[in-house]
């Protein structure tokens, strides 16, 4: 039993880490396709990852504890089984099953044969579950696509986890692929009796309002990261504060302006500034990405730049522009814990500028 939880933990621990890497593109995709996240989408696709994950563990933990496992294993190693259905002679020459003594049929399920066929016929049963209720797809493409994923982890155990071993650890057999794609037509059939109470996957979208929809924290900080990501790679000093406030300015102000409301990151995300008319005014861009970048974040990089002055005569103005910032950062810190009680999306500048967010 230890040989199957071990999976199960390390998929749990490595889980996590790569939400965080497929999150943004991810999300991405959605905004991209649907216009907005819906949550329990959302939470359908995630526990599919984490699904494929456990598979995946299962057929590849544990790892062996050197790369040269040619040289552990006995000379003339078997490393395929092509007959089929060769599981049947296996558990007849395990069981300890009396066909005569029904009260040793109960052995069967403590036997390794048994249960390795068993766990086998299950492995990739969600996967069919998954395929019909959310993919959409039918007996014959989930029956295909599940013994392609079979076969997938068949090659991936007869090449040595991909050439990384000298020599396959495990078994290539062509019954696990007939257990693994009869799992996977099982999980089509018993589909409905899983997902019977669950909403129909094609009508998750049926009540969403995209006009009356509003942006979230999320999406706009996704917007922002892809945003300071490209210019990022804008070579220049950290101190030339002359040469960042020009960059911000044909980024967020001029582009922005001439495109009636995107960045990258907001056209990516489907998201765009709209003021009081359909066109944008370059008044309203510059207050609100001035009081933004030249105002707020301009402070703080003003706060920051100080710290590098050691001169005692400049004490009394490091301490004076210390205090100025920390409670411009608190009350801003303070107005968005607000706004987003009041959920209310429009923050300081915005509501300065009169402008807002939309989806695009």
């Amino acid at each position: 039993m230890s040989s199957y939880i071990f999976p199960i933990k390390t998929a749990m621990i490595t889980f996590p880490i790569l939400a965080i890497f497929i999150t943004i593109p991810f999300s991405l995709y959605q905004y991209r396709k649907y216009g907005y996240i819906n949550i329990f989408r959302n939470f359908i696709l995630y526990s599919f990852l984490l699904y494929l994950i456990c598979s995946y563990y299962f057929i590849i933990l544990p790892l062996p504890s050197v790369t040269d496992v040619r040289s552990l294993q006995a000379e003339g190693t078997q490393y395929t089984q092509l007959i089929p259905f060769n599981f049947i002679i296996d558990i007849l020459k395990e069981s300890t099953v009396v066909i005569s003594k029904p009260s040793t049929y109960i052995n069967i399920l403590k036997e390794r044969a048994f249960l390795q066929v068993a766990f086998n016929g299950i492995l990739l049963t969600p996967l069919g579950i998954y395929l019909r209720y959310y993919f959409k797809k039918d007996l014959k493409k989930t029956i295909i696509i599940t013994f392609c994923v079979s076969l997938f982890f068949e090659l991936t155990q007869l090449t040595g986890l991909y050439g990384i071993y000298n020599a396959p650890y495990r078994l290539f057999d062509v019954d696990d692929l007939i257990l693994n794609t009869f799992g996977g037509f099982l999980g089509y059939l018993i589909a409905p009796l899983f997902t019977y109470y669950l909403p129909e996957t094609n009508t998750l979208d049926d009540k969403v309002d995209l006009q009356n929809l509003k942006v979230s924290y999320i999406r706009r900080f996704f917007a922002f990261y892809v945003d300071w990501f490209i210019l990022g790679f804008i070579p220049y000093k950290d101190s030339d504060l002359i040469m960042q406030a020009i960059i911000i300015f044909l980024y967020f102000i001029v582009l922005v302006y001439f495109t009636n409301g995107k960045t990258i990151g907001k056209a990516l995300f489907k998201i765009k500034i709209k003021g009081k008319h359909e066109k944008l005014s370059f008044k309203e861009v510059f207050k609100r990405y001035g009081l933004l970048y030249y105002g707020f974040f301009g402070i703080n990089k003003l706060l920051f730049t100080t710290g590098d002055l050691n001169k005692i005569e400049y004490t009394n103005y490091i301490v004076i522009i210390a205090i100025i910032g920390i409670t411009i950062n608190l009350l801003i810190f303070i107005h968005f814990l607000l706004c987003m009680i009041k959920k209310d999306n429009r923050l300081f500048y915005e509501k300065f500028s009169d402008t807002r967010n939309i989806i695009a």
